[in-house]
């Protein structure tokens, strides 16, 4: 005899959590499992609708399933086509075998299939394999329950019957709804997970009543199908796979702003089953999780007064079977209860406010007769579960939820009593009637709470509100980093991996950095043969030589003909297009061309062509090659009165699949056409690109690489958009606001707009195809020297094409031929300028973008997802980094987007003290053995105190004192460190001191290095403490932003508007920061960016930080800074900045004013610690202490060379100020 058994009843115990496997590994497990359904999809081809049946082993039940459902798609959609797919567990073979035996027909086909992996096992994975193939076939999707039944009560049929997939799919078809959800006729405690928890969240948190989400049967639409599958499944929520995946198909929902609603079952056979801990320790941990994650969209949901409660449209009669009985042991959930709150007992009291906990723990020792829990302790309870799973780091969020179960079995007991109470007191009244009334006194006490969860969220939300604010890091974790001079790309500072280590942007950026060096170097020295000691004009020089070869060869092999003639050009235009076109693009079909033309016939055309009338003018020329020349003839207001036609008429059998073809025109007929230019938004509607020939002497240098890239990139751009167009009409849904809202408006001003990205798109498909040409081309021609020299020359533009590198001396020189060609046929001269780049700058961005969106675990799939729906919205000028990765709302405040400053004048250098170094380790001192660099620096009255860094045997970083009189030599150094590691903030070192005077004491910031990160320290000591060398004296502040990797701080000696102002190296920019205090934590506001670090190979291009703490000249704060560049030498700079607003710059230093040059500055391996260094933390004035220096004051700057010694260099302000900036 064989057994059914349901999903619920597994032998998993409850609380039990099942094997994680590896996000990375679950998703390449299941793909492998899909691989056949989804070919037997595709040969199935495109469907109507798809039918769900995920299944554990209802081998007695699915067949009556699967029955009940052809029954209902023969009845009310008998001219669809549909798709039954049974998705099942590892252990459901038998049930397998059974539904595969069942008929199938012409319109109605099986997928089945097990997802044979015991760690996929669970209805979350087998419905996200429904939803897979349903979108894979473009058809709106239902999903039913395995082991639903029917029965005859009373004379009628109760339970699963063919109306319901008229029910969940009518709303979908007939209504525009887009999620349809299940609502049963249920006993009061036959769902209490739903109604004492899911149900009042949902209301309250999402604004989305939902009575049953839990109900188990679903109605998608195909739209809503992207939505759901556009990111990774597996790391959307901990229990997604399992019975989590109910609340997770909802909250997606509520918060993707598409249409839901409710339909009515009836009745459901069988009702709830068993595991009911399984079931909320699931269904609890999901729905926390998404509301953790949902953050930011629901609390621009908040209403500051009570919010008016709506109801979601419902469909279908709500019947009035009876339920059937459900008999819960409420003394055992109680027991339950009591159990739970002693083991529980640590959690509880760490996380729940006193009177709470004092309130449940009364509870535990109360009798049944006094035993409820009301409905504010229940929701102030939950709320404050919520807030410890979002902000509470002591507690395994596992363990929380554990701890939330006792309290729902309490919970649900206290209900339970209180309908056993009512009943006691109905006694009298004949059942069917005591019945009634206790179900409408439970259904309003359910409707009770759900108004206290909405009641209370006003006090949730300020408590999270202060959550935040206390766990958010001191400094926003906001950057941008540079590819292309001056395009900054804004992005998160780090990003959490899927396995929960953070990665930052800068290693994403230097990862890819470091390969289009490469790939630059192999362009440049092996593929065009550039000698390694070239110079920036000589690499110039040979990339236009190779542009200029290519033109020739393009023009004498490959496309042959002259473009000031038509007859030239369209020779020139048709082999491009034989040469790229690849498959049919979706465009307007003639008919509904010519029914927008007779609405508004382009009258300019007419003129422009010679012909007296509209008829005589289709005589000549195709209906869709006249909607694209009108393009050219008529005015932008014309444009706008089709798309806006369009948008009222057009209809998914508008379109059709066709060749796209070129029309070829004379610039003197159209004269707007200007040769070859972007694709317009007609010709796309009507499947043509338009060229004309060129004027005499226009096109530039490089007219045929030009014609080549451009004709080629619109041929891709116009497949690519029908794709995506395609789809919309497959959809048929809201096809008309979707095709214009592609058209209109969608220029990005970001680099990482969604336009950008898109049009990026097209460059990439652009060098696959390049690529494909060169294989023809060399399988092609033989021996033919001249062709394969074309074909070894067009692969070069392949590798090429999205290459772009800051050379040392500044010299930007990009690569890509379209950039060349484009800058060329504008009028440009010589090399394109970075502002005029278009490849590079998407090229680089999508790289950056994409990289570091998959190592936070998402997918470059998910990125082309969120492109199509902003496309669909009208929406592509959108910036995508927020929307991906998070960027922080204080970026603008933080990023000063300055214009590019035209170029700068070299600064001096600074001049070595001959006797250099001046410090050296002493190594019978085991403190400072080692290596003693990078010196502090402060002038009292006649002499200098040196407040050096120094390491010894034990390699831990101590600080030393050492005097000087005259600035240059050493007249007393101390035998001991005046200052070291005391706290496990800084266990393995103080470093890097730079000293400040404020009032009466000298403030010193210095990193403090823990076994975990850098972080700056803040310490003080009285000027006559320091002079009377009274080491104790020293106060310790603290961190000025705890927990917070930073270092290079450098302290103003003045106050701005009475605030405090601080420099510092958030990696690999300088910031600042203002305070009103000195004490420490400083506060997170008021932060900028204050310089960036550079780009390319630039002596400055990894990163930047400040030096000496900045000194008052009458020409601004004069900063030292230090620079490093991506072969890690480190070198010195100069900033200048206002005297009044210091985050303004007034100037920066093009160039170096301190490289490694000596031996003692480039280091000896085996003998000094770090190469090629000078670093400075010091500067002072030459002679005595001055408030303010004047263009011939002399500076000492103290820097430690190769991280080993100490030295000097000299230099006059006005050496280091070029002249243009000497103004007082």
């Amino acid at each position: 005899m064989t057994t059914t058994t349901t999903e619920s009843e597994q032998v998993e115990k409850a609380g039990e959590r099942a094997e994680r496997i590896p996000v990375e590994e679950a998703e390449r497990r299941f793909w492998q499992m899909m691989e056949e359904p989804l070919a037997q999809a595709v040969e199935i081809g495109s469907a109507d609708i798809v039918v769900g049946i995920p299944f554990y082993n209802e081998v007695d039940t699915i067949c009556s399933v699967a029955q009940t459902v052809r029954e209902g798609l023969e009845e009310f959609y008998p001219g669809q086509k549909a798709i039954i797919t049974a998705v099942g567990s590892p252990v459901g073979s038998e049930c397998l075998e059974a539904f595969r035996g069942m008929p199938q027909s012409e319109t109605i086909r099986h997928i089945a299939f097990l997802l044979d992996d015991a760690r996929l096992n669970g209805k979350g994975w087998a419905i996200r394999a429904a939803l897979e193939i349903a979108r894979m076939v473009g058809a709106d999707l239902a999903i039913l329950e395995a082991d639903l039944k029917s029965e005859e009560r009373n004379g009628e049929m109760a339970g699963l019957a063919p109306n319901w997939i008229h029910l969940l799919l009518e709303p979908i078809k007939r209504e525009g709804m887009d999620l349809v959800v299940s609502h049963f006729n249920r006993h009061y405690l036959e769902s209490p997970i739903s109604t004492q928890l899911v149900y009042p969240l949902l209301t309250a948190i999402y604004d989305c009543p939902i009575h049953d989400a839990l109900g188990g049967q679903w109605g998608i639409s195909h739209r809503l199908l992207r939505t759901y599958l556009q990111n990774s499944f597996s790391r959307q929520s901990t229990e997604i796979g399992s019975y989590g995946i109910d609340v997770w198909l909802a909250t997606k929902a509520a918060t993707s702003g598409i249409k839901i609603c409710e339909c009515n079952l009836g009745l459901k056979i069988p009702g709830a089953s068993g595991k009911m801990e399984l079931k909320l320790r699931h269904t609890a941990e999901t729905l926390f999780e998404r509301i953790v994650a949902d953050r930011e969209w629901w609390a621009q949901k908040e209403i500051v007064e009570i919010p008016l409660r709506h109801y979601l449209p419902n469909f279908g009669a709500r019947q009035v079977q009876p339920t059937r009985w459900v008999d819960i042991n409420a003394g055992q959930l109680l027991s339950k209860y009591r159990r739970g709150f002693n083991r529980f007992h640590r959690i509880y009291s760490a996380i729940l406010p006193d009177d709470i906990h004092q309130q449940l723990g009364a509870l535990a020792g109360s009798n049944i007769e006094d035993f409820s829990v009301p409905d504010s302790l229940w929701v102030r309870t939950i709320y404050h579960f919520l807030l410890a799973f979002a902000f509470n780091r002591d507690f395994d969020k596992g363990d929380l939820i554990s701890a939330i179960i006792p309290l729902f079995e309490g919970r649900l007991a206290g209900f339970t009593f209180e309908t056993q109470s009512l009943w006691k007191k109905l006694a009298s009244l004949r059942r069917r009637q005591a019945q009634e009334l206790v179900a409408l006194e439970a259904a309003s006490q359910i409707e009770a709470l759900v108004d206290e969860f909405v009641l209370q969220k006003q006090e949730l939300l300020l408590k999270w509100e202060s959550s935040e604010e206390a766990l958010k890091p001191p400094v926003p974790k906001v950057t941008y980093r540079e590819f292309i001079p001056n395009v900054h790309l804004v992005v998160p500072l780090e990003v959490n991996s899927p396995a929960g280590y953070p990665v930052t942007a800068n290693a994403i950026y230097e990862t890819i950095f470091a390969r289009y060096r490469t790939e630059f170097d192999d362009f440049i020295y092996n593929n065009l043969g550039v000698a390694r000691d070239a110079d920036s004009s000589q690499i110039v020089q040979q990339i236009d030589d190779f542009m200029c070869r290519v033109e020739s060869q393009l023009d004498s092999v490959l496309l042959p003909g002259d473009l000031s003639t038509v007859e030239g050009t369209r020779r020139v235009v048709e082999t491009i297009v034989g040469y790229f076109r690849r498959e049919d693009i979706f465009a307007l079909n003639p008919g509904m061309a010519y029914r927008i033309l007779s609405k508004n016939i382009p009258s300019g055309l007419l003129t422009r062509l010679g012909y007296p009338s509209w008829p005589a003018l289709l005589r000549e020329y195709e209906v869709n090659e006249v909607l694209a020349l009108a393009n050219w003839s008529e005015g932008p207001d014309y444009e706008e009165a089709i798309l806006a036609l369009l948008r009222r008429t057009i209809q998914p059998e508008d379109f059709e699949s066709t060749t796209l073809q070129p029309m070829v025109v004379s610039y003197e007929q159209l004269p707007s056409l200007l040769e070859v230019g972007e694709c317009s938004s007609l010709c796309k509607l009507a499947g043509r690109i338009v060229v004309s020939n060129l004027r005499k002497g226009m096109g530039g240098e490089f007219p045929k690489l030009r014609y080549f890239t451009t004709i080629a990139k619109m041929i891709i751009e116009m497949e690519r958009l029908g794709k995506i167009w395609r789809r919309w009409a497959d959809e048929k849904r809201e096809l008309r606001d979707k095709v214009v809202n592609s058209l209109e408006g969608h220029w990005g001003r970001e680099p990482l707009s969604a336009h950008n990205i898109f049009e990026n798109g097209h460059q990439r498909v652009l060098v696959q195809r390049v690529k494909e040409l060169v294989q023809q081309i060399v399988g092609t021609v033989g021996d033919n020297a001249t062709s394969l020299a074309l074909a070894a020359d067009l692969q070069k533009v392949a590798a090429s094409y999205h290459l772009a590198m800051t050379l040392p001396d500044g010299t930007f020189v990009p690569c890509s031929a379209w950039s060349w060609a484009s800058y060329s046929s504008k009028g440009g001269v010589g090399l394109p300028t970075p502002l005029s780049l278009h490849v590079e700058r998407d090229w680089a961005s999508q790289d950056f973008l994409v990289e570091y969106f998959e190592a936070s675990g998402g997918k470059e799939e998910a990125v082309d997802e969120k492109i199509v729906e902003l496309m669909e919205q009208g929406k592509e000028w959108q910036d995508l980094a927020p929307i991906l990765l998070g960027t922080a709302k204080e970026a603008d405040a933080i990023i000063q987007m300055e214009p590019a400053p035209p170029p700068q004048p070299s600064a001096g250098a600074l001049i070595r003290y001959d006797r250099n170094p001046i410090l050296k380790p002493i190594k019978k001192h085991a403190w400072e053995s080692k290596y003693v660099l990078n010196p502090g620096s402060i002038r009292l009255g006649k002499k200098v105190y040196l407040v050096y860094r120094a390491t010894g045997k034990d390699n831990i970083s101590r600080l030393g004192l050492a005097v000087s009189e005259d600035g240059f030599k050493i007249s007393e150094r101390l035998e001991q460190p005046i200052f070291e590691p005391k706290s496990s903030n800084e266990e393995k070192g103080c470093e890097d001191a730079r000293l400040t005077l404020i009032g009466g004491r000298i403030f010193m910031l210095y990193t403090a290095y823990s076994s975990i990160a850098a972080q700056i320290g803040l310490a003080s000591i009285a000027v006559n403490d320091f002079l009377g060398f009274k080491w104790q004296a020293w106060r310790r502040h603290g961190m000025v932003f705890p927990g917070f990797p930073d270092k290079d701080g450098a302290l103003f000696p003045e106050q701005f508007d009475g605030k405090y102002a601080m420099l510092h190296r958030v990696d690999p920019h300088i910031w600042i920061t203002f305070s009103s205090h000195l004490s420490c934590p400083w506060p997170r506001k008021e932060h900028k960016i204050l310089t960036d670090s550079t780009y390319g190979m630039l002596w400055d291009g990894k990163k930047i930080g400040g030096g000496a703490p900045p000194i008052k000249t009458r020409y601004g704060w004069l900063l030292i800074t230090h620079g490093v560049d991506y072969l890690r030498v480190y070198r010195l700079g100069v900033l200048l900045l206002d005297l009044v607003d210091p985050t303004v710059v007034i100037y920066r230093s093009p160039n170096a004013i301190l490289e490694p040059q000596e031996k003692y500055e480039k280091g000896e391996p085996g003998k000094d610690w770090v190469p090629n260094v000078v670093f400075t933390c010091g500067a002072v004035p030459r002679e005595d202490e001055k408030d303010m220096l004047g263009a011939e004051d002399e500076l000492l700057v103290y820097y430690g060379a190769a991280d080993s010694v100490i030295g000097v260099a000299t230099a006059r302000v006005s050496d280091l100020i070029p002249s243009e900036y000497l103004n007082d």
